[in-house]
């Protein structure tokens, strides 16, 4: 998803985040899966951390940090979802 300012406010970003990510989900275990918020601005730090205080439990089970040089995965984990719905793992 690519954020555009003019379409999307940061808190309607956020809404869709809890919308789509199910951050008590037990596959989600561990740091390398870990649910985080990444954020580049106190500001979108302060309305990350509100929303995910709105969230209550669900909510508690994401981090809010500081984001920090990004690394694409490897291939095989690129449009994950798409490849499990269509079955490529087998499913």
């Amino acid at each position: 998803m690519t954020f555009n300012r003019d379409k999307w406010t940061y808190e309607q970003l956020l809404d869709y985040f809890f919308a789509v990510h199910h951050p008590s989900d037990p596959r989600y275990a561990g740091t390398q899966y870990r649910s985080a918020i990444f954020v580049h601005t106190a500001e979108q730090k302060k309305l990350a951390e509100l929303a995910c205080k709105q969230k209550g439990a669900l909510g508690a089970y994401v981090s809010v940090e500081m984001a920090s040089d990004f690394y694409r995965a490897e291939e095989y984990h690129q449009k994950y979802v798409e490849k499990q719905v269509s079955g490529v793992y087998g499913r």
